[in-house]
């Protein structure tokens, strides 16, 4: 219980603790803390290895609900030291145990300095060599790495971070509104809410933040217990999903899986299938009548422009090819990882294209605003959704929903703030990939779209 008169703590060992390492523990973060009554301490890294003892053991003395750290280049330093062998290895797995952040500063998370950069308040910048020996370390625990360039970026990030545990939260994404599958993506993942609690045998509540441009959902458990994969149960989900439609058979057998009871496994299947099969229907009208939607505007704006003796199938086809195809009931959320097909006509399409420049803008222009709705995003937004295409792996759901989010400037603050800085540190993470100079103009187009 927290004293304010004295500004200590009383630790109850049954009561989670957030853990705040490394000088994290601005006033706001400590305001937001103190305001929720949640039970926190602060410890430092730049320490003896023998401190860093002592971090681990709160993680067995109490329930650790989420861990925030800020690592000064000294700590990088120290944490490639010797002494600090082997509990370098249980603390950072301890962390990565539990819902956690690491700020970095941005140059360091990057290697973009040199030994006689004046940093304020960086006296001990470690050498490149530590640098990369630390990254290669970190790289095989699930920590997540936020770069930062000022305090005020990890006061609202850590902040965010905070509410997020405080309300238990397993899942997020950012649909624009209007897109391609918009309302077939708030029906998948209500039934995803559904499928949680009835198969999965989770409790919890699905949250919508609508704005100008777009719904964030945000899936919450009603308890602290974050073991749960949320990634794996979405993908477990759409494959029941689609096996609903296909195969009951196999359909069954996922459920049996789950030790649902026998009793209910035909109540189950006769929802599902009712719902998948809906659902699957509905997709493919949407992308119908979206193919058809685009078709219908480019004969309207191309009609005065168009040769005479222009093949008007030829159109069709190229807008067939270039609308996203149908993959499952999956496709109603991960549209962004097939809109490279829709940010230009190239070779790719096997087609031979026989139209002037100004009218293949058209076409480009045309298709892109119907598939992706309501939020205009630029030639600069396209091509990260590109690169996260190309690189993003296991997180490009999450990366995607980054951009459109970044995009919306009536999406809450906090939230756009940490879009911001998980794709500055996809970026920096695959700029020898995708080349320094393309994302160093993303970089610096991310830059412009929020301050603080």
């Amino acid at each position: 219980m927290y004293d304010p008169e004295t500004d200590i703590y009383e630790m109850e060992n049954d009561k989670p603790l957030v853990l705040l390492i490394g000088g994290v523990g601005h006033e706001g973060v400590l305001s937001s803390l103190r305001a929720a009554g949640r039970q926190y301490k602060n410890k430092l890294l730049e320490s003896k290895a023998a401190n860093w003892e002592s971090i681990v053991s709160y993680f067995d003395e109490f329930p650790v609900e989420g861990v925030l750290v800020k690592l000064s280049p000294s700590a990088i330093t120290l944490a490639c030291n010797s002494e600090y062998n082997g509990i370098r290895e249980r603390l950072f797995e301890k962390i990565a145990s539990v819902p956690n952040i690491l700020f970095v500063y941005e140059d360091i998370l990057s290697g973009n300095y040199k030994q006689d950069d004046d940093w304020e308040g960086y006296h001990r910048k470690p050498t490149h060599e530590a640098r990369e020996q630390f990254f290669e370390f970190i790289a095989d625990y699930e920590i997540k790495l936020m770069p930062y360039k000022r305090n005020a970026e990890v006061t609202v990030m850590a902040q965010t971070f905070l509410a997020d545990t405080e309300h238990n939260l397993l899942f997020r994404i950012y649909t624009p509104s209007g897109r391609l599958w918009f309302n077939e993506a708030d029906k998948l993942l209500q039934l995803f809410r559904d499928y949680l609690a009835k198969v999965s045998g989770l409790s919890v509540r699905l949250d919508q933040i609508r704005t100008d441009k777009g719904v964030i959902y945000e899936i919450h458990s009603d308890s602290a217990d974050r073991n749960t994969d949320v990634d794996f149960e979405f993908s477990g989900f759409t494959q029941f999903m689609d096996l609903c439609v296909a195969d009951l058979d196999a359909a069954a057998k996922v459920l049996r899986s789950k030790s649902i009871a026998e009793k209910d496994i035909i109540p189950i299947l006769s929802r599902y299938s009712k719902e998948a099969k809906r659902l699957s229907v509905d997709l493919k009208h949407e992308r119908e009548s979206k193919v058809l939607s685009i078709r219908h505007r480019l004969e309207s704006e191309l009609v005065d422009n168009m040769p005479e003796a222009t093949d008007w199938s030829f159109i069709g086809q190229l807008i067939n090819i270039t609308v996203p195809q149908l993959s499952g009931t999956q496709s109603a959320i991960a549209i962004d990882q097939n809109l490279s097909m829709v940010t230009g006509i190239g070779p790719t399409h096997n087609l031979t294209i026989n139209l002037n420049p100004q009218i293949v803008e058209t076409v480009n222009g045309v298709i892109a605003q119907e598939i992706t709705g309501n939020q205009n995003t630029g030639l600069e937004a396209k091509q990260l959704l590109e690169l996260i295409q190309s690189y993003g792996g296991k997180d490009a759901a999450e990366l995607a929903s980054s951009v459109h989010e970044l995009e919306d400037t009536s999406a809450p603050k906090g939230g756009r703030l940490n879009a911001k800085q998980r794709l500055k540190r996809f970026l920096i993470s695959v700029s020898s990939k995708g080349g320094d100079v393309a994302t160093g103009v993303l970089q610096s187009y991310i830059e412009t779209k929020l301050g603080l």
